[in-house]
């Protein structure tokens, strides 16, 4: 009986009568030749766990990490532009013609061709952008913190040049009047130090807000009071300086060692800038000058000269457009400011034929001013007579202590 053949397949790699190591060589155990079939193994099916977990993750990978690299760009971006830094930067501000400011009542006010104008600086505090802007641009300067607020915060260092705009007005519309023969009664309450000056003997023992009342008990009740009684002394005299701080009315004595004035090896000097605390000023007729937000003492001398022209026939400038920066003290010296070159850059994109500076400030005004006239002046004298070189008329204003023959 015929047995027919067993119907189960064998495997498609598997020889018929091959032993494995003739399946390894092609050949049968009898030395012949045996057909071997060359269809590859179908593939394997991916279990779930491949196609679900493992086959996803790599891609899951490649969306994650660009989200990540976004949002830290991003980051970095925002901090960069918004986070301040221990720095500030001072940047070219605005030039103000002063004519519109000044209102005058009581006195007859007469027009001008020309222009008097006083000049500003842009301040604020750096993030890591301005930083980089402060860089590039040569106009900019770049300042540590400490040396813009000299231990302040930023309120109280606002208030400050608030006060010393407010004194400096005052002490401009003082210098003019009096240069035009108007007498003018001030008293003050003491002289506010507006910075220390380092490696001097106020360095240590004074600080920027600390209010001088007396000197060797004597009160300064009068702006030429401190001027006075340093100049009875010599380098190397003590003195008692009596001081209120800007937290407490309470008085403090602190003795001082006098230096000499780099400048004048004869004059003795404490080391500090100040400026009159509660100045009080009898004036003959009413001048305000309004200059909205702007504070510090800079715009002194614009203010002086600019009251001079209003109350004057004629045309203090000769018709030229003048920008002028320096504080001025009662006694009509010109005082040094700060960001000079920044309000040169202003002046310059302004197109003003002249430029007024203190001499302390003349170099860094004139290396961005351009083709802007810079000339450096220390007094009221001097400023007036850099105006009447322009063509104004500075030389016909009455001579100093002489009534004013307008007036």
């Amino acid at each position: 009986m015929l047995v027919p053949p067993d119907p189960s397949p064998r495997p498609a790699d598997e020889i018929s009568g091959a032993s494995p190591a003739a399946a390894a060589d092609g050949t049968t155990s009898d030395g012949a030749a045996s057909a071997v079939s060359l269809t590859p193994p179908p593939p394997t099916p991916p279990t779930p766990a491949a196609s679900g977990t493992e086959a996803a993750t790599p891609r899951r990978r490649r969306r994650f990490w660009p989200i990540v690299l976004t949002v830290v760009v991003v980051a970095f971006v925002i901090g960069a532009a918004t986070v301040p830094l221990p720095y500030y930067l001072y940047r070219p501000g605005s030039v103000r013609d002063t004519e519109p400011l000044i209102a005058v009542d009581g006195a007859e006010v007469y027009a001008s061709d020309g222009t008097i104008s006083y000049t500003t600086v842009s301040l604020r505090q750096a993030t890591l952008f301005g930083l980089a802007s402060g860089w590039i641009d040569d106009d900019v300067d770049v300042v540590p913190r400490d040396e813009v607020l000299g231990g302040r915060d930023a309120d109280e260092n606002r208030t400050l040049n608030m006060q010393m705009m407010d004194t400096s007005k005052q002490v401009a519309t003082q210098v003019a009047l009096e240069r035009l023969g108007h007498p003018v009664d001030v008293s003050i309450t003491g002289e506010t130090v507006v910075e220390v000056i380092p490696d001097m003997p106020a360095d240590g023992v004074l600080e920027p807000g600390d209010t001088i009342t007396a000197v060797d008990g004597e009160p300064l009740d009068d702006p030429d009071d401190l001027t006075r009684l340093l100049g009875d002394e010599a380098p190397g005299d003590e003195v008692t300086v009596t001081v209120q701080s800007p937290e407490s009315a309470a008085e403090r004595d602190v003795e001082l060692a006098l230096a000499a004035d780099p400048d004048d090896p004869e004059r003795a000097i404490m080391g500090v800038r100040p400026s009159p605390r509660g100045v009080d000023f009898d004036f003959p007729f009413d001048v305000v000058i309004d200059t909205g937000d702007v504070g510090g003492p800079s715009a002194g001398l614009a203010f002086t000269l600019a009251i001079i022209d209003d109350l004057t026939p004629g045309d203090l400038t000769g018709g030229a457009k003048v920008a002028v920066t320096g504080t001025i003290a009662g006694d009509g010296s010109v005082g040094p400011v700060g960001g000079t070159g920044q309000k040169a850059a202003a002046v310059r994109a302004g197109d003003y034929d002249a430029f007024l500076v203190p001499s302390a400030d003349y170099q860094a005004a004139l290396g961005r001013a351009g083709d802007v006239e810079v000339v450096a002046v220390d007094t009221l004298a001097e400023a007036l007579a850099a105006l009447a070189d322009l063509g104004g008329n500075a030389d016909d204003l009455p001579a100093v202590g002489d009534p004013d023959p307008a007036g």
